[in-house]
């Protein structure tokens, strides 16, 4: 009888990991910010809030951008994401996690960024109405008396309704995350407010300025708005339990860009701020305190992605010299081929 030939078997290495994509994410968001300053600093006409020289080969950070999200989301498209088995575990890979069980693994960062989230936002309604009811009570007199709050209109009222819920929602959410009990629908569901308040910050810039193209601060903080909205439904839509083929991808992807557009936007105007004389930088807008908030929840969402894997133990058939079951016996002269745990077809 003769010996049946078998091929051995190699393990499939893996090209390259998804999990390279925060590399590729860390080193835009820093070039991009450095870019960014630069450019304000050198190119920038901020009484008109136009560039001096706007030819596209000068742009420096739109080139970083659009070479780092094609290089990410290449990364995030062709890269995989495999099990590995060390000694007698077997590390299973989060991104093949369902989302009831990377639900609960989400680390405390993302909880506290959360809280973050939520004091920034309660900082800006309390600024802006601040701001209105202090000019009011400095022009009211005896003889002609202001409302406090005159001024701020149903419209307006409305948006601070909004985002006094989002604050109570980011906290509630945030401690779910610190108690372990990850995000609950309930938090899903006052979570879709974000987009909402997104869509109208997004209408109100466009009716302002009407054209926003050429003015490269406005360009930043509308796609700062386009982006952390999709991010927050991408993020809802996976958390509900409603995931589709390509919602980790989006969720992802749109989480580097949120994160990396609102870096650029705020962080080189606040550099500004010290770094540029008050006559030369007269004209610049504020940067958002939110857009921080954006920077840190993004990342430490998507951070769950690739630092919470899940440890299943491999079983042994022999445990301190004894069997733990009986095995039918086999010829040792036969000879078996054993396939590994990553390929999955």
């Amino acid at each position: 009888m003769s010996e049946k030939k078998v091929t051995p078997y190699k393990k499939k290495k893996v090209f390259l990991d998804k999990k390279a994509s925060i590399v590729v994410y860390a080193v835009t968001l820093v070039l991009a910010v450095v870019c960014r300053t630069i450019q304000l600093k050198t190119n920038m006409n901020f009484a008109t809030g136009k560039y001096i020289d706007d030819s596209i080969f000068k742009n420096t950070t739109l080139w970083v951008l659009v070479i780092g999200f094609a290089l990410t989301l290449a990364i995030m498209i062709w890269g995989e994401s495999r099990d590995k088995a060390i000694k007698s575990c077997i590390l299973v890979n989060p991104m093949r996690l369902k989302a009831d069980r990377l639900n609960k693994k989400i680390s405390p960062a993302a909880g506290i960024s959360m809280l973050v989230m939520a004091v920034f936002i309660g900082f800006q309604v309390i600024s802006e109405i601040s701001a209105i009811a202090s000019v009011n009570l400095e022009n009211s007199t005896d003889d002609n008396p202001i409302f406090i709050f005159s001024g701020i209109s149903l419209y307006s009222w409305i948006i601070y309704l909004i985002m006094i819920t989002l604050v109570i929602t980011f906290v509630s959410t945030g401690v779910n995350i610190l108690k372990g009990d990850g995000i609950t629908r309930g938090n899903c569901f006052f979570l879709m407010l974000f987009p909402i308040w997104k869509l109208i910050n997004i209408f109100d810039m466009i009716t302002e300025y009407q054209l926003i193209g050429p003015y490269s601060e406005k360009c930043y903080m509308l796609f700062t708005d386009m982006s952390s909205a999709m991010f927050i439904l991408f993020l809802v839509r996976f958390f509900c339990g409603y995931e589709k083929k390509n919602t980790r991808l989006g969720l992802i992807m749109f989480g580097y860009i949120a994160s990396t557009i609102a870096a650029v936007s705020s962080i080189p105007r606040y550099i500004t701020f010290f770094t540029v004389r008050y006559s030369e930088r007269e004209g610049m807008l504020t940067p958002d305190v939110t857009d921080i908030g954006i920077i840190l929840m993004t990342i430490t969402i998507v951070a769950v992605f690739w630092s919470t894997y899940v440890y299943r133990v491999m079983p042994k058939l022999n445990l301190l010299g004894k069997r733990r079951w009986s095995v039918t016996q086999t010829d040792p002269s036969e000879k078996f081929e054993m396939k590994s745990i990553d390929d999955k077809k």
